[in-house]
C-alpha cells in the first residue's frame, strides 16, 4: 500500500494529465452529440410535407374537379418533378384530363398551371388543374363516369427541403403520404405538369 501511495505522489502530474485527457474526451463526445441533435432539429424546423389532393364539387351551377397540392409542413418545398396517370394513361399536360372524357360529355372549361420547379411555402396551396362543366341533370351519368376516372388519378410529386432532403407525395386514390427518397429524378422537359 505504501508503494502505491509513493508512486501516486511521485507521478501526480501524469495522473492529472490522464484525468484531463479523459475529461476532454468526454467533453468532445458531448459536443459531438449535441451538434448532431442540433442538426436534426434544424432539419425538423424546415420540414416540408406536401399533400396532393383531388376534389369534386357542384356549386354555383358548375361541376368542378380540382387537382391541387398543399404544403402542410413548416418549411418550404422545392417541387422538382410531378408525374400523373389519368384514365390509365400518363399525362404530359393537365389539359389531357379534359380531353380524356366519356363520349357525349362536351369539352370542359379548364385552368391549369405547371408547378415543376416551383417553391411551395408552408401552408400554401396551388391548383394544378381545375376542370369545370355547367351542371345539368342530363350530364350526371357522364359526370359520374368522369368522376370515377378522376378519383383514380395517380399524382406523384417529388420535392426537397432547403437542406436537400427529398420526399415523394403520392396520391393514388387510396393513399396520400410523403415517403423519403435519396433524390428526385430529373424533371421531364416535355412535361407541363
Amino acid at each position: 500500500m505504501k508503494s502505491i501511495i509513493a508512486w501516486l505522489k511521485s507521478n501526480h502530474t501524469a495522473i492529472t494529465s490522464l484525468a484531463a485527457i479523459l475529461i476532454s474526451a468526454i467533453a468532445l463526445f458531448v459536443a459531438w452529440d449535441q451538434s448532431r441533435v442540433m442538426r436534426a432539429q434544424q432539419h425538423a424546423d424546415v420540414w416540408p410535407a406536401v399533400q396532393v389532393e383531388t376534389q369534386m364539387s357542384t356549386e354555383d351551377g358548375q361541376h368542378i374537379f380540382l387537382v391541387g397540392m398543399t404544403n402542410d409542413g413548416i418549411g418550404p418545398a422545392l417541387i422538382n418533378r410531378i408525374d400523373a396517370v389519368f384514365a390509365g394513361q400518363p399525362l404530359r399536360h393537365w389539359e389531357e384530363m379534359g380531353t380524356r372524357r366519356p363520349e357525349g360529355l362536351p369539352r370542359p372549361d379548364m385552368w391549369t398551371g405547371g408547378s415543376q420547379g416551383a417553391i411551395l411555402a408552408p401552408g400554401e396551396t396551388v391548383i394544378l388543374a381545375q376542370i369545370t362543366w355547367p351542371a345539368s341533370e342530363e350530364r350526371w351519368p357522364l359526370i359520374g363516369e368522369y368522376q370515377a376516372d378522376f378519383f383514380a388519378v395517380t399524382v406523384e410529386a417529388c420535392y426537397c427541403s432547403v437542406y436537400g432532403r427529398c420526399w415523394t407525395a403520392l396520391r393514388d386514390g387510396r393513399t396520400n403520404h410523403p415517403e423519403p427518397i435519396d433524390a428526385c429524378p430529373a424533371a421531364d422537359p416535355d412535361s407541363n405538369l
